[in-house]
């Protein structure tokens, strides 16, 4: 216990020592000067309790044009007459609220050229919209004809071509060369996506958002996600599932309705990949402002890939995050709690044709499904789930073997552009996958060859080394995990 004298003596050690240097400092700052009072204000500057000046009508009137209206008399207290009703425009309901821009939004000359515009919505119809069919070619010529004097549409179009930019084309490549003054495709898409950040910044926040306002943050969100953002990546991700809580679906033409209906699955189902893969929570519910009560019922067999993706992710709700996410639970799960979970994984693809589907939705399906297999295991193996003598092989301790059995088999007659196309996304699940199977071969006694096992190991590496990522973050994460876990394969492996 420190006396009174102590403490004082550690207060003066803890407190900066005075010097002559900050002395100087303290006498160059010049005084403060002492606002002008006036010795009685006007009416309006006393009930508004702001500085006024001796002059009738003040300054402060005058800047507010209301120099007409407001005279140098002088009433006593109570008898003033009211003074004149100045009409603001203030809103006169919450949804006709509207929070300003701080500063203007102003384009940059020649950055986003038509035929930009009409090369990126082109390869977005070839290569993307199969998996997210957010944008019909009505749509974006809509957007175009608005984007001449309605800066949101402008911003719409720049999120989309920076979105392909950066996930379809070769970033190495220099093929916007002729349009615009950039030194590759990953340059320009850089370019673009600081564009539509900074009008972001600066465009009008409104509490009825429009399906535009949704659109860009998403693709915000995508471009940020190509780019290994992921912190960035999940708040543009929030942030466009809480600006699509917001829209009125009752106010829309019947192709924007259906756009958002659209765009609702596909903010769920990345949502809800998003919060398996990183552990984080979910806020959008199948039944959530009107949309999603029922899956995409959308007959266009460009779609019939869609409509599986969705049935993949709507039995993974809020429970199941729970449980993933080590989330108290008031009572021991039953080995069965799970079996609704699975069955939804199992039979989603029998939602189509497999003849209907295009080679990037089998890709994306495939992955995707075999993924959340894994996921579902890894979930039933902490929940002490699992036994070697469970008649069911999604039960025992070596399922993840003949998941990455299934991964080569399924994927090896796919042209790999179909699964480089998914961007970083598919990547990360092949990933998981694999760590899963090493960390089988080196705990579990199996009695599948290790020869068979460490051939779809060799497949796996291969084939991340080929995707976006593979070379430069998650090919030395495969090797670094192998060496902490199963050292003796580490050269077995090398390819």
């Amino acid at each position: 216990m420190t006396t009174p004298h102590e403490e004082e003596i550690q207060h003066h050690e803890a407190s900066p020592p005075i010097t002559i240097a900050s002395r100087a400092a303290e006498a160059a700052v010049p005084p403060r000067v002492k606002r002008a009072q006036v010795a009685r204000a006007c009416q309006r500057c006393r009930r508004l309790q702001k500085a006024c000046s001796d002059s009738r009508p003040c300054q402060r009137c005058i800047k507010a044009g209301l120099g007409d209206e407001i005279h140098g008399v002088e009433y006593p207290l109570g008898f003033a007459p009211s003074p004149p009703f100045i009409n603001l425009d203030f809103p006169t309901s919450p949804q006709a609220f509207t929070s300003f821009s701080r500063e203007s939004f102003e384009r940059k000359a020649n950055l986003l050229p038509p035929g930009v515009v009409d090369y990126c919505s082109a390869r977005f119809f070839e290569r993307l919209a199969p998996t997210i069919p957010i944008l019909t070619p009505v749509y974006v010529a809509d957007l175009q004809v608005r984007a001449a004097v309605e800066s949101e549409a402008y911003c719409v179009l720049l999120g989309l071509c920076a979105m392909v930019t950066l996930q379809v084309e070769d970033p190495r490549g220099n093929f916007f060369g002729p349009f615009v003054v950039a030194e590759n495709n990953s340059a320009y898409g850089w370019l673009l996506l600081e564009e539509a950040l900074a009008a972001h910044r600066y465009l009008t926040r409104r509490s009825n958002p429009s399906l535009d306002s949704a659109l860009l943050v998403f693709f915000i969100y995508a471009c940020h996600a190509s780019l290994f953002h992921h912190s960035q990546a999940f708040f543009f991700l929030r942030e466009a599932a809480t600006i699509f809580l917001l829209i009125k679906p009752e106010v829309m033409d019947e192709l924007t309705r259906s756009l958002a209906e659209r765009l609702f699955w596909v903010l769920l189902i990345s949502e809800r990949s998003h919060a398996i893969r990183y552990r984080r929570p979910i806020t959008l519910q199948v039944t959530t402002n009107g949309f999603g009560a029922i899956p995409p019922d959308d007959q266009d067999p460009l779609h019939a890939g869609f409509r599986c993706l969705a049935a993949l992710f709507r039995a993974l709700d809020t429970t199941f995050i729970a449980l993933l996410n080590q989330e108290a639970v008031a009572r021991t799960l039953p080995p069965d709690s799970l079996d609704e979970v699975e069955i939804a994984i199992n039979t989603a693809l029998n939602h189509s044709c497999a003849s209907d589907l295009l080679p990037t939705q089998k890709a994306n399906l495939r992955v995707t499904q075999l993924w959340l297999r894994v996921v579902l295991w890894q979930l039933r193996l902490r929940l002490g789930h699992l036994s070697e003598h469970s008649t069911q092989n999604s039960r025992t301790y070596h399922y993840p073997l003949e998941v990455a059995k299934d991964v080569a088999l399924s994927t090896r007659d796919l042209p790999i552009q179909s699964i480089q196309v998914h961007g970083v996304g598919i990547t990360e699940k092949l990933f998981d996958i694999f760590c899963a199977v090493v960390n089988v071969i080196a705990r579990v006694p199996v009695q599948l060859t290790k020869t068979v096992a460490e051939d779809d190991l060799k497949y796996l590496r291969r084939l991340i080394l080929q995707l976006p990522g593979g070379t430069t973050v998650y090919d030395a994460l495969l090797l670094k995990h192998i060496q902490q876990t199963l050292p003796s394969m580490a050269s077995v492996l090398e390819i």
